[in-house]
C-alpha cells in the first residue's frame, strides 16, 4: 500500500522557513530531514525534505542513498527528493549541507513493510474426544516480523497469541504458528480463525488480515453397541430389536445399520442425552437360526454387535377336567394334551398350583383320575410341556380349576367364638364359612346386622354377643360369637376432680377413680410419697399440694395432676401484725398487718369509723396516727387485733397558721401571729432587724411594714418562712385615668379604657346605663353604643364609682328624598323636595338640579321649594348628605305637565292654523322640514354641553330631543 498521505505535506515542507536564532554566530547551523522516521510499503515511493538553518546564500545540500532517486526540487536552504521502487529492507539515507566550509548531515530511518500475501489455517481433521490436535496458521511474506502479532480465535475467544519481538531480520519471511488443542465437547461446531495484526504505530497505521474459518468437529465413541432382543422366539410371532450405544458425542450424528438375516430393518432412532437407540420390528418369522447385526458409524469409527436368534414352533398345550364341577366324593378325570412341537424333543406333566407333580409322561395325552374332596374345591391343575433347544429348556403351560360343591361349615378356626378388641383400633368381625357355592355369612347383635370381614373403628358399643349364620344352596350352619372391648384408663373430672378442697381437722380421702377394661390400678404421689386414693386421713395443712395420680392397665396409663387445697381459719400474732408503731412523716413505709388462713383472709383496719387496707407502700403522713382495729376474715372464721400508730413529723408552716403576706389597709395594724405544726411541738422564733421574738412562749409582735424571718424547729428538722407585711389602699379614679367624655367612630374597634389607682390594682368594669352587659374589652362599636356608662373600680378594700359619657359618630345614612304632592307635577303648582339623612355629626346638604329662577333653598339647605313650576323645572334633582366621616347621594326626576284647559286652547289654535294653511301643503312641508333640521342643528350644538338633558318624549322628527338649560347672564 502506498503512503500517498505524504504528498499532502510536501508544499508546506517546501515553504518551511529556515531562521537563525537571534545572536547566533554565522557558522552555527542545523540540518534537518523530514520525515525523520518514514514508513513505506515494499516497492513504494517516498518524498524526503532536506533543509538547513545556514545563512550562507549559496549553501547547497544533497541526499546520499542506496535507493533510487527519481525527482528532485530545491530552493534556498532546502531540497526535496523522491525515492522510488523502494525494495531494500534496510537502507542508508543521509541528508547533508555545507555552510561556510563546514559540513553537517542527518540520516532518515526508513521502515519498509510488507502486507502478508495470505493468512491460512490448515484444515482440521475430525477430532476424537480427549485427544490433542494442532491448529496451524500460515502467514506468507510479511515484514517487519517483529511488529507482527498472530492470534488464533475460537469464535470470539482468543485461544493463542504469538508475537515476534525477538525477530531481528528486517526482510519479509513466512511465519508458521502452531497451537495444540484438546478435543472437548464444547469445541464441537465452533469456528476457528487466524488473525494477524501488523502494528506500524506510531510511525504508521495498524494493518490487519484474517484467514478463512475452519469448523471444529469432535466425536466420542468408546463403547460398543449393545443388542437387546429375545434369543428364542416362537414362529409367526413378532420380534422387537433394540440396538443401543451409550456415551457417544454428538449423539445425533450416529448412523445405524440394523440387519436381520442379511435384510436391512427400518429402524426408528431416539436420543436420550448421550445415548442413542435404534428400534425395529421383525414379523412373519419362520423356524430356524438367524443372525442379527447392528453396525454404528460416528466420525471415522465404525463398530458392530452380532446376536443369533433361534425361531421355533411350540404349540400351546390343552388341559381338560371331566367334570369341571363335581359333588364331593365323586370321580374326576384330568387330561393334558399338545400338538407335536418342532424340534420334537418334549415331555408332559400335570402339576397342582404349588408345583407338585401329580403325573408325567413323554407321550400324548397324559391322564390323571382322582376322587373329589372338599379341599379340592378351587384346586388348580396345570398342564406343563417342556421343549429342549440347544440345551435350553422352553416351557409352556395351561391351567384349569376344579369346583367341588358341599354344604357350609364353620369351626373355631374360620369363625372364632370369642373376640377381644381394643377401643379405637381397626378390627373386623372375622367369621368365614367353608362351602361351595360360597356361603353367605350374616351376623346379628340384638337384632341389628353387622358387616362381616369389613374393618371398622372399635368403640365400646361393639361389645356383646353376635349370632352368625352361613348359608348356600346346599344348606346352612350357625355359630355364636362373643366380642369383648377393652380400653385404656380414663381419669374423668367427675370421678377424679383436678381441684379438691379439704378442711383442716376433718377426715378426708383423695377421691380419684379410673375407668378402663381391665380395671386400672390407681395410685397418687406427692413429694415422692405414695398415697392410697381410697384411704381416709386426718387433714392438716401439710396435706395441701400437687398430687400426681396414675391409672394403669395393659392398654396404657394416664396421669392427672390433682391440686389439693387445705382451708383453715385466720391466724394473727405480733410478728404478722404488731400492736405499736412509731412512724415518721415522709418516710416510705408499709403498714403490715397480715394473717394466715385459707382462703386467704381479707384484712380490714378501721380508725374512727374509716376503713384502711394494710400492705400498701406509702409515704407516711400525719393522718396515719391513731388507734386501729384490724380484723382478718375468711369463710371459716375471723380474728382481730388492736394497733396503735404514733406519727412524728418535722415542723410545717403554711398559709393557714403563718401567712406569708399580711395586708393592712391604710393605718389599722393588727397583731402579727405565726404558728407551726409538728410533733414533737416545734419552737417558733421570728426575727426582724436583728431582734428575735419567741412565739412558742406566747410572745406577740406588733406588725409593721417589712419582712420577718420565722423559724420552727423540732428533732426532725426545721422550717423557715419569710413573712411580708404590706399596707394597701382603696380604689380611686379621675379624669387622667378615666376621661368622663369619649368620642368613637362607628365600625371601629374600641374599648372603654378606664384605669384606677389602688393597692392591689383594682378591677375596673364598665356598663351602659340601663343594660346588664359589661363593656370591658375591645369590640366593634355602633351608634347604639352611645350613652352614659357607669365604671366601678374594685379591690379587696372597696369600690369607686365613675360616670363616662360616650358619643359614637357615624357617616350619613341613606339620604331620603320626599316630594310634596303627586307626580307628575302640574304646571303652576308649588312643590317642595326634602332631603333627610341620619349622621353624626349632623349632615350638611348640597344639590345638583336644573337651573331655574323659581327655586328657593330652605331648612339648612335640606329642602328645595319650586314656586309655580313650569317646564324649566323638568330634570333630575340629586341631593348629597355629608359629614366628616362620608357622604350619601339620592336623586329624583321631576316632570312638569301642562293643565288640560291650556292644552285645549293650544289644540284649537293649532286646528285653525292647519285649516288656513291647508292649501299651502308644499309651503308647510318645506317649513316643517326646515324646522326639523334647525332643531336638529340646535340640539346637536348643545349635545356636548353639560347643561343638555335628554328628554324621553315623542320624536316627531325621528330624532332624540334634548332639553337645554339656559343660564341667566
Amino acid at each position: 500500500m502506498k503512503l500517498q498521505w505524504l504528498s499532502h505535506f510536501l508544499p508546506c515542507c517546501f515553504l518551511l522557513p529556515v531562521l537563525m536564532p537571534v545572536g547566533a554566530e554565522q557558522h552555527m547551523f542545523d540540518v534537518t530531514i523530514w520525515p525523520e522516521n518514514p514508513v513505506v510499503e515494499h516497492g513504494g515511493s517516498l518524498w524526503l525534505n532536506c533543509s538547513t538553518s545556514c545563512q550562507e546564500a549559496d549553501a547547497r545540500g544533497g541526499l546520499e542513498t542506496s535507493l533510487m532517486k527519481e525527482k528532485k526540487d530545491n530552493g534556498s536552504h532546502w531540497a526535496v527528493f523522491q525515492l522510488v521502487n523502494i525494495t531494500e529492507w534496510a537502507s542508508a539515507t543521509e541528508c547533508s549541507f555545507s555552510c561556510y566550509g563546514e559540513h553537517k548531515s542527518v540520516q532518515a530511518n526508513i521502515m519498509v513493510y510488507q502486507i502478508p500475501e495470505h493468512v491460512m489455517l490448515d484444515p482440521v481433521p475430525i477430532m476424537e474426544m480427549g485427544k490433542v490436535y494442532n491448529l496451524t496458521c500460515r502467514v506468507a511474506n510479511a515484514a517487519p516480523i517483529q511488529l507482527l502479532t498472530v492470534t488464533v480465535y475460537k469464535g470470539t475467544e482468543k485461544l493463542h497469541i504469538e508475537t515476534f519481538e525477538n525477530h531481528s531480520a528486517p526482510e519479509a519471511s513466512d511465519i508458521l504458528v502452531t497451537f495444540p488443542i484438546t478435543a472437548q465437547q464444547d469445541n464441537h461446531m465452533e469456528e476457528v480463525t487466524c488473525h494477524i495484526a501488523l502494528d506500524l504505530r506510531p510511525r504508521g497505521q495498524l494493518l490487519e488480515k484474517t484467514s478463512s474459518s475452519e469448523v471444529l468437529k469432535v466425536f466420542d465413541f468408546l463403547a460398543d453397541p449393545q443388542l437387546h432382543t429375545l434369543r428364542y422366539v416362537q414362529a409367526s410371532s413378532n420380534l422387537s430389536v433394540t440396538c443401543e450405544i451409550a456415551g457417544v458425542f454428538p449423539a445425533e450424528e450416529a448412523q445405524f445399520d440394523l440387519k436381520f438375516a442379511e435384510q436391512s430393518l427400518n429402524a426408528s432412532i431416539t436420543l436420550s442425552g448421550n445415548t442413542v437407540r435404534a428400534q425395529a420390528q421383525v414379523s412373519s418369522l419362520a423356524t430356524g437360526n438367524y443372525q442379527l447385526n447392528c453396525t454404528v458409524s460416528l466420525g471415522p469409527i465404525t463398530k458392530s454387535a452380532v446376536e443369533t436368534v433361534h425361531i421355533y414352533n411350540f404349540p400351546q398345550p390343552s388341559l381338560e377336567i371331566y367334570p369341571s364341577e363335581a359333588l364331593a366324593n365323586n370321580l374326576v378325570t384330568v387330561l393334558c394334551n399338545s400338538s407335536a412341537p418342532e424340534p420334537p424333543s418334549f415331555s408332559l406333566q400335570i402339576q397342582n398350583a404349588s408345583g407338585r407333580i401329580l403325573a408325567s409322561s413323554d407321550d400324548f395325552p397324559l391322564q390323571l383320575n382322582l376322587t373329589a374332596q372338599e379341599e379340592d374345591n378351587g384346586q388348580e391343575f396345570v398342564c406343563v410341556v417342556e421343549l429342549e433347544i440347544d440345551g435350553i429348556t422352553i416351557t409352556k403351560h395351561t391351567s384349569a380349576t376344579l369346583s367341588v360343591f358341599y354344604v357350609p361349615e364353620m369351626d373355631e378356626l374360620s369363625c372364632p367364638s370369642n373376640h377381644t378388641w381394643v377401643e379405637r383400633t381397626q378390627q373386623m368381625l372375622h367369621c368365614l364359612a367353608k362351602g361351595n357355592p360360597k356361603p353367605l355369612v350374616a351376623c346379628f347383635k340384638e337384632g341389628i346386622a353387622y358387616d362381616v370381614e369389613e374393618k371398622t373403628q372399635v368403640d365400646r358399643s361393639h361389645a356383646g354377643i353376635y349370632n352368625c349364620t352361613a348359608t348356600n344352596e346346599l344348606g346352612s350352619s350357625t355359630r355364636t360369637i362373643t366380642i369383648h372391648v377393652e380400653y385404656g384408663p380414663e381419669l374423668e373430672e367427675s370421678k377424679c376432680p383436678s381441684h379438691q378442697t379439704w378442711l383442716e381437722g376433718n377426715l378426708w380421702n383423695l377421691s380419684c377413680q379410673a375407668d378402663g377394661i381391665p380395671i386400672p390400678e390407681v395410685f397418687c404421689i406427692k413429694d415422692g410419697k405414695v398415697y392410697n386414693a381410697g384411704r381416709m386421713h386426718n387433714i392438716t395443712q401439710s396435706h395441701a399440694g400437687i398430687y400426681y395420680c396414675n391409672a394403669t392397665n395393659v392398654h396404657g396409663s394416664i396421669t392427672k395432676i390433682v391440686a389439693v387445697t387445705v382451708e383453715y381459719e385466720p391466724e394473727m400474732d405480733d410478728s404478722s401484725c404488731p400492736h405499736n408503731w412509731i412512724l415518721t412523716v415522709g418516710t416510705p413505709h408499709v403498714f403490715t398487718c397480715f394473717a394466715w388462713g385459707n382462703p386467704e383472709p381479707t384484712i380490714e383496719c378501721t380508725k374512727d369509723g374509716m376503713a384502711y387496707s394494710p400492705g400498701i407502700l406509702q409515704n407516711v403522713t400525719r393522718e396515719y396516727a391513731g388507734s386501729y382495729l384490724c380484723t382478718a376474715t375468711n369463710i371459716h372464721g375471723s380474728i382481730s387485733r388492736a394497733v396503735s400508730i404514733q406519727v412524728e413529723y418535722k415542723p410545717e408552716m403554711d398559709e393557714s397558721n403563718c401567712p406569708s403576706n399580711w395586708t393592712l389597709v391604710e393605718e389599722a395594724l393588727p397583731t402579727f401571729l405565726c404558728n407551726a405544726d409538728g410533733f414533737p411541738p416545734p419552737e417558733i422564733i421570728c426575727t426582724k432587724d436583728n431582734r428575735s421574738y419567741d412565739l412558742s412562749q406566747g410572745q406577740r409582735i406588733l406588725a409593721n411594714n417589712g419582712t420577718f424571718w420565722c423559724n420552727a424547729t423540732n428533732r426532725h428538722g426545721s422550717v423557715a418562712k419569710a413573712v411580708k407585711i404590706t399596707v394597701e389602699t382603696k380604689p380611686k379614679m379621675d379624669e387622667s385615668s378615666c376621661p368622663s367624655n369619649q368620642t368613637w367612630l362607628e365600625g371601629t374597634l374600641q374599648s372603654l379604657a378606664c384605669e384606677a389607682n389602688g393597692i392591689p390594682t383594682p378591677l375596673v368594669l364598665c356598663a351602659k346605663e340601663g343594660t346588664t352587659g359589661e363593656f370591658y374589652r375591645e369590640q366593634n362599636v355602633s351608634r347604639n353604643d352611645s350613652g352614659i356608662y357607669e365604671c366601678n373600680a374594685t379591690n379587696g378594700h372597696g369600690t369607686e364609682r365613675w360616670m363616662v359619657n360616650v358619643q359614637v359618630e357615624y357617616r350619613p345614612a341613606t339620604a331620603i328624598l320626599s316630594v310634596s304632592g303627586s307626580l307628575p307635577i302640574r304646571r303652576g303648582e308649588n312643590i317642595t323636595i326634602t332631603c333627610q339623612a341620619d349622621g353624626s355629626p349632623a349632615a350638611s346638604y348640597t344639590w345638583r338640579l336644573p337651573h331655574a329662577s323659581n327655586i328657593i333653598f330652605i331648612g339648612n339647605n335640606s329642602t328645595v321649594l319650586i314656586v309655580h313650576a313650569d317646564g324649566q323645572n323638568n330634570g333630575v334633582y340629586e341631593c348629597t348628605a355629608s359629614n366628616k366621616h362620608g357622604q350619601q347621594h339620592s336623586q329624583v326626576e321631576i316632570q312638569v305637565e301642562d293643565h288640560w284647559l291650556y292644552i285645549i286652547v293650544i289644540v284649537a289654535i293649532a286646528g285653525a292654523t292647519m285649516l288656513v294653511l291647508g292649501g299651502m301643503a308644499g309651503v308647510i312641508y318645506y317649513l316643517k322640514s326646515t324646522a326639523c333640521k334647525k332643531g336638529e342643528y340646535n340640539v346637536r350644538d348643545a349635545e356636548n354641553s353639560t347643561e343638555a338633558t335628554f328628554l324621553n318624549r315623542e320624536r316627531p322628527c325621528d330624532i332624540d330631543i334634548y332639553g337645554i338649560q339656559l343660564t341667566r347672564t
